[in-house]
């Protein structure tokens, strides 16, 4: 029987709740992050945290537990439930109040569960491009990873119905942004692009370590302004995220060979065996 950490309490998966008045549940008034585990060990949970902790402070939440204790927390989550490779989440909440939240003063909630890791799909996988303006997106700069995925949810159930793995939004200026849910680059002559995190996009992890790899496999790297009719120029594009890596992916009418794209693949794979840290 799995164990979910459940505000400071250890609890059968089955017999897990939250109350009706806990602000996640009520408001989306919360951060989480996902962590992948990979045979017992996880890539940059450090970064992983920083971010979390990041994204508490910049909407006024205060944690009672250090990050240090958090990252430990999580090496006895996985302990407990003898976990070999699943896709841990933390959720940090403004907690649980009877009073309006922005006279809320009390303690925040703590909830960590896990679920199993993603499929990944074959590559290429094949995205599309939806305007931002037909769904309720969050944009707020510097972006946070707030509970609130609606417009996210609707934009990939709207991709799924046309056969795509992942939607790629564009904002009301018509400059590329990101995925539903994750990171999106692409190259033009052997130069990595991905938007800049001035448009509200979220600073993934592994965006950040893909910029890393770009930077030292001796490729150019530019966090640049694109534009959603210049995507049928690129030479190559791939999303990235914390459970599938760098995933090559394709559009209607638009193919490519990947020839840099599986360079970095291959660099982020020695990057992440190298330094991944066993829990």
């Amino acid at each position: 029987m799995a164990e979910y950490y459940v505000n400071r309490e250890w609890v059968d998966a089955n017999n897990a709740s939250i109350p009706l008045n806990e602000a996640g549940f009520l408001r989306g008034d919360g951060i989480f992050e996902s962590i992948m585990i990979h045979e017992g060990t996880v890539f940059r949970i450090d970064d992983h945290l920083e971010r979390l902790f990041d994204g508490i402070k910049k909407i006024r939440v205060k944690s009672r537990e250090t990050q240090s204790e958090i990252k430990e927390l999580v090496k006895q989550y996985v302990q407990r439930n003898n976990i070999e490779t699943a896709v841990l989440r933390i959720i940090i909440t403004r907690g649980i109040y009877d009073a309006m939240p922005w006279n809320f003063e009390g303690p925040n909630s703590l909830y960590i569960t896990h679920s199993s890791a993603p499929r990944v799909p074959d590559a290429p996988a094949k995205i599309v491009f939806f305007s931002e303006e037909n769904y309720p997106l969050i944009r707020k700069h510097p972006a946070v990873k707030s509970l609130n995925y609606l417009g996210n949810m609707l934009a990939k159930m709207d991709a799924n119905d046309q056969d795509a793995f992942e939607p790629v939004l564009f904002n009301a200026d018509g400059y590329i942004t990101e995925g539903g849910i994750r990171n999106v680059f692409f190259v033009k002559d052997e130069v990595v692009i991905t938007p800049p995190l001035h448009l509200g996009i979220l600073p993934g992890t592994m965006r950040e370590s893909v910029l890393e790899v770009v930077k030292n496999a001796g490729f150019e790297r530019a966090e640049s302004l694109i534009a959603v009719e210049q995507v049928n120029t690129m030479d190559e594009a791939f999303l990235t995220s914390t459970t599938m890596r760098i995933l090559p992916v394709y559009w209607d009418d638009w193919h490519s060979n990947y020839t840099v794209t599986k360079q970095l693949q291959s660099a982020l794979n020695e990057l992440i065996e190298r330094t991944r840290e066993k829990l």
